[in-house]
């Protein structure tokens, strides 16, 4: 709320104060007892205004003091003291203006609210009583149909409701408090009456025919429901509600051609976008349609693009169906067309990432990452994957810049360790090996068991030939936590290869090529071993494996070239 509203607000509460008690002050104390009250009483206004609670308690109760029977200086007192979670004695005071003045609607609409804040329900449906008869505001009768259903007398709630419905006519809003009163009830017939009454009210509204088949169809009159919804699209054949309403009953029934259609119906019509979301949403994962689900989806989709050009949710689902399909640059081109519709969806931009991510195009990644960044600024994620990006295209820089940012923004513990555990990873490769140690230790200091960071963390030592006992210690801690990670064994037999431990480095080595046998480097680390042991035909051969598998680096053609580990 702006200043300016708030300041309009309370002069508004203080003008009605000041109002009432101008009407009600009128000869009803002596001269000098009126001026000693309205000194007080101003005051108690002035203190008010600026929020100085106390002082303003202690001049209403002081003007109390030369005109007790003043009801706006009780209705003060009392919202100073709600001001002040003074509860019980702002409602003594409230009940005190209530009974001196109980046509003022303020002083009803305040006691009402401190005694439903107190769960006093049988005292504020008295005020209900009262102030309904003392006033024409609808409002109390409203408050005291809810305090009956509250309080589990719904019969009163009803009769209650047929007053208000007196006196301002048929309405939706009562007509249907009314309805979900009989349902609680399990008073079918008297539901079903008050839905007929709006269609009898409203001809025109083909929205009060659907709740009468809805109401129909949840308690088992099928046969009634599907005749109200038939009859709504001989009216209305693109009517949404009714459509879809249509296509949940057929898919009950396993009619999969006809809820095809009034999907079909659904999609082509007016319907608020977010309906057909919550469909697709549901329909979709299903695999209800068996062998053409995907086609029958993909219609649907369609339909629902062609219908709604501007809403990005049709291309969320196409870039989902995509995705099942594992055509990732289909998937990601879908998703992009949802961010020109509404480039504010967070979850387009995480399938696109995705999508990057499985296509290897770090390039695609790093800039779509910097749109992220520009849209949603404090969004731990995007810094993440920025960073992975540019290390991958070796822009080593900003990787560090990024990996550093997005800690910033970790939202919780575990998001903090991950982001900590990436810059570790980052700044080893920008060369930044205080840093990359820095940020390890303090992953570690949060969370000694994380296997993930123990792995890397040693690996990285075992790289620079750094530490290695300590390399070794939390490797071996690592396989303890995740035996059947195969990065795990392999870092560990590299660690035991650095130490010249070479035939219980073969051992590990061998292991992790068993869980992931068409790992280049792991290969390569093994041809490493063999060499040292004196297998030399042996290594050339996993040096040559790991070189068709895709490692790529000069060190390995060198090996290839000189038969030899130089």
């Amino acid at each position: 709320m702006h200043v300016i509203k708030k300041v309009l607000l309370a002069s508004l509460g203080c003008l009605i104060g000041l109002l009432t008690y101008a009407q009600q002050n009128k000869g009803k104390i002596g001269e000098r007892q009126r001026m000693d009250f309205d000194k007080h009483f101003f005051g108690g206004m002035k203190e008010k205004m600026v929020k100085n609670f106390d002082e303003a308690e202690t001049e209403f109760r002081a003007a109390i003091n030369f005109d007790p029977n003043n009801a706006a200086v009780h209705y003060q007192l009392a919202t100073i003291l709600l001001a002040q979670k003074k509860n019980s004695e702002a409602i003594f005071e409230a009940s005190r203006a209530f009974n001196l003045d109980p046509i003022n609607e303020w002083y009803s609409k305040l006691l009402l609210e401190l005694y439903k804040n107190d769960k006093q329900y049988d005292e504020a449906i008295k005020v209900c009583e009262i102030a309904s008869k003392n006033t024409s505001d609808l409002h109390f009768l409203f408050e005291q149909s809810g305090l009956y259903i509250l309080t589990g007398k719904s019969s009163k709630a009803i009769l209650v409701l047929n007053k208000i419905e007196k006196q301002q006519g048929i309405t939706e809003l009562v007509c249907r408090q009314k309805e979900e009163i009989f349902i609680s009830q399990n008073n079918l017939n008297g539901a079903t009456k008050e839905i007929q009454k709006l269609i009898n009210a409203f001809p025109d509204q083909l929205q009060y025919q659907g709740l009468l088949a809805d109401l129909y169809m949840a308690n088992k009159k099928e046969k009634e429901a599907v005749a109200i919804y038939n009859k709504i699209q001989k009216d209305d054949i693109l009517n949404g509600f009714a459509a879809f309403s249509l296509a949940e009953y057929y898919q009950q029934i396993n009619d999969t051609a006809n809820c095809f259609n009034q999907l079909v119906l659904g999609m082509r019509s007016s319907i608020e976008p977010r309906m057909k979301l919550q469909v697709l949403a549901k329909l979709i994962p299903s695999n209800y349609f068996g062998e053409t689900h995907p086609n029958k989806c993909k219609v649907l989709v369609d339909e629902f693009a062609n219908t709604n050009p501007d809403a990005s949710e049709p291309y969320i689902f196409k870039g989902d169906l995509a995705l099942q399909n594992r055509d990732f640059e289909e998937a990601r081109t879908q998703y992009l067309l949802s961010t020109t519709r509404s480039n504010s969806n967070l979850l387009a931009w995480d399938q696109i990432l995705f999508c990057d991510q499985q296509l290897g195009r770090y390039d695609y990644m790093k800039e779509d990452c910097e749109k992220v960044m520009e849209l949603y600024p404090t969004y731990p994620m995007a810094y993440l994957f920025h960073s992975i990006a540019c290390r991958q295209l070796k822009e080593y820089k900003l990787a560090l810049n990024s990996a550093q940012t997005g800690i910033k923004y970790a939202e919780d513990e575990a998001s903090l360790i991950q982001m900590l555990s990436n810059l570790g990873d980052i700044a080893h490769y920008a060369n930044n090996f205080t840093l990359s140690d820095s940020a390890f230790e303090s992953v570690l200091a949060l969370d000694p068991n994380n296997s993930l960071a123990l792995n890397n963390y040693a690996y990285f030592l075992s790289l620079r030939s750094a530490d290695l006992d300590k390399a070794e210690s939390m490797s071996k801690r690592s396989i303890e936590l995740d035996p059947n990670n195969s990065s795990n064994l392999d870092t560990y037999g590299w660690i035991l290869f650095q130490k010249k431990k070479y035939q219980d480095a073969k051992i590990y080595i061998e292991k992790s090529l068993a869980i992931t046998p068409q790992n280049a480097e792991v290969l390569e680390h093994l041809g490493d071993v063999l060499f040292m042991l004196g297998k030399n035909e042996q290594a050339l051969e996993r040096w040559q494996e790991a070189k068709v598998l895709g490692a790529n680096s000069n060190a390995l053609d060198q090996k290839i070239k000189s038969k030899k580990l130089l």
